[in-house]
């Protein structure tokens, strides 16, 4: 009987080692994960920094794009008054030109949006995605970027090709020309060119505008879960 106390006493102090020792590794595990879940928090929060420091700096190009094209648009015109100026809810008031002085500025500009996406690319190239822990977040940033900022860049080539071509073509009329100061021109070639390039500028100001404002709101969203992250 006493062996058997004995035994039985031994075999609760191994079970009660056991414990102790799953317990501790229990401990241990929660404590690395909870230190490994800080790290990945303060890592998402790096990237939600960067990602909106980027965005903040599209938002002022878009600007310039938006105020460029509006004055191209205005300078269009001014010397075709069949062209219709459509979604002035969405652009805005165009500003008031005194005219042109020199052809070349009409036909010519190359002023498009060239967005900062190192940081987004970066994320993505690393296979960090998963990192941003709101996916409803992370969508919102790969529409923007994936979508949306490609869609610019390509109507931004457009734009920039249809400015080149016409200095091309008009290559004669731009060095030799006599439009007078400010120009004047009669030309139904040129005018028709000009209507076709205003549609082109319209739109792409249009989608430069809607483009800026998903921005905006996009940069209150980060900043809204970047303060949420503990």
């Amino acid at each position: 009987m006493i062996k058997d106390n004995k035994v039985i006493k031994y075999f609760l102090y191994a079970i009660g080692e056991i414990i102790l020792v799953v317990i501790g590794i229990l401990i241990a595990l929660s404590i690395n994960n909870s230190n490994e879940l800080k790290k990945t928090r303060i890592a998402e929060k790096v990237y939600l920094k960067e990602i909106k420091s980027d965005l903040i700096q599209d938002t002022l190009l878009l600007s310039q794009v938006i105020k460029d094209h509006k004055w191209r648009i205005a300078q269009l015109m001014s010397q075709d008054t069949t062209i219709d100026f459509i979604f002035e809810e969405i652009i805005g008031k165009l500003p008031k030109v005194e005219g042109v002085s020199q052809l070349e500025y009409i036909f010519f500009t190359d002023r498009k949006f060239r967005p900062k996406i190192g940081t987004y690319n970066s994320m993505i190239s690393e296979g960090k995605s998963n990192i941003i822990s709101n996916r409803e977040l992370f969508s919102n940033i790969q529409n923007i970027y994936e979508l949306r900022v490609q869609n610019i860049i390509t109507i931004g080539e457009d734009v920039l090709n249809r400015s080149i071509q016409l200095r091309n073509k008009y290559a004669y009329e731009i060095k030799y020309g006599d439009f007078g100061s400010p120009i004047k021109i009669t030309d139904k070639r040129i005018l028709a060119d000009f209507y076709i390039s205003s549609r082109l500028l319209n739109y792409y100001t249009r989608q430069s505008v809607l483009l800026k404002k998903d921005i905006t709101e996009l940069i209150e969203q980060i900043d809204n879960e970047y303060h949420s992250i503990e």
